[in-house]
């Protein structure tokens, strides 16, 4: 099983239109992982992916998803138009070096895993801050960097199948037991009608979703792959609850 974050060798967000021109190159720079990289050689990754997206589109109207050089990986993704998401990933170059120390072709991130990440990470942003282009350029940069940060600390990532299907875990309950849970739901939304929907998890398993879909996957990874664990973490570093007493909290992202 491979860590997938020891061969992520970047991860930054860009809008050519941010940064028209000369001089302003590093405008056009939502967000760069690692933050270590100095603003240069930013620019210069940011300008060969600008260059391969300009050139790419001179042959298909469809946005490029990929480009591999001997050493990186690259996969691309235009969550909207204008704003490109970027995911650079170290592969293995066939050389006496890298035999030395055990590196082979079974070390290669898979790009459907790439690419569910930048997938995952936009809807992610969109769900908790929004679209991009409702964001002022002003505060984008600040936000991106607050956002996307905390994001990549929280994730887990491994190159096998549980990272490219992303399902959502269901608890199968008895008839009694659910029926107690739809009535609790229900009485929810008689008594608290300004709740749009409501959702019930158990162990990190889905038991009642009032969300769609498409909205409940993104909010369930969030869940079990960075509130839950804090929340856990906070609890056991408390001591053990009575369980007469009542407590609950209000916890937003």
């Amino acid at each position: 099983m491979i860590d997938v974050k020891a061969k992520i060798s970047s991860f930054f967000i860009f809008n050519s239109n941010f940064g028209p021109r000369e001089g302003e190159e590093s405008k056009r720079i939502l967000f760069f992982h690692p933050s270590q990289v100095g603003t240069d050689a930013r620019k210069i990754q940011v300008g060969l992916c600008e260059a391969v997206v300009k050139f790419m589109s001179t042959f298909s109207s469809e946005p490029c998803e990929a480009l591999q050089t001997q050493t990186k990986r690259y996969i691309f993704y235009q969550p909207e138009k204008g704003f490109w998401m970027v995911l650079v990933v170290r592969i293995p170059y066939t050389t006496k070096a890298l035999s030395a120390i055990g590196e082979s072709q079974g070390d290669v991130v898979e790009p459907s895993v790439m690419y569910d990440l930048l997938l995952s990470a936009y809807k992610m942003f969109r769900m908790f801050k929004g679209p991009f282009k409702n964001i002022p350029q002003e505060d984008i940069y600040t936000i991106c960097e607050q956002f996307f940060t905390a994001y990549l600390m929280s994730r887990n990532l491994t190159n096998d199948i549980s990272d490219v299907i992303q399902g959502i875990s269901y608890l199968p309950l008895d008839k009694n037991s659910f029926f107690k849970v739809v009535c609790f739901i229900d009485l929810l939304e008689v008594n608290y009608p300004d709740f749009k929907c409501v959702s019930f998890v158990y162990n990190e398993q889905l038991i009642w979703n009032g969300l769609s879909n498409e909205d409940m996957l993104t909010l369930y990874q969030y869940l079990v792959q960075s509130l839950l664990p804090k929340q856990v973490e906070k609890e056991i570093q408390g001591g053990a609850v009575a369980a007469a007493q009542r407590h609950g909290r209000f916890i937003s992202p």
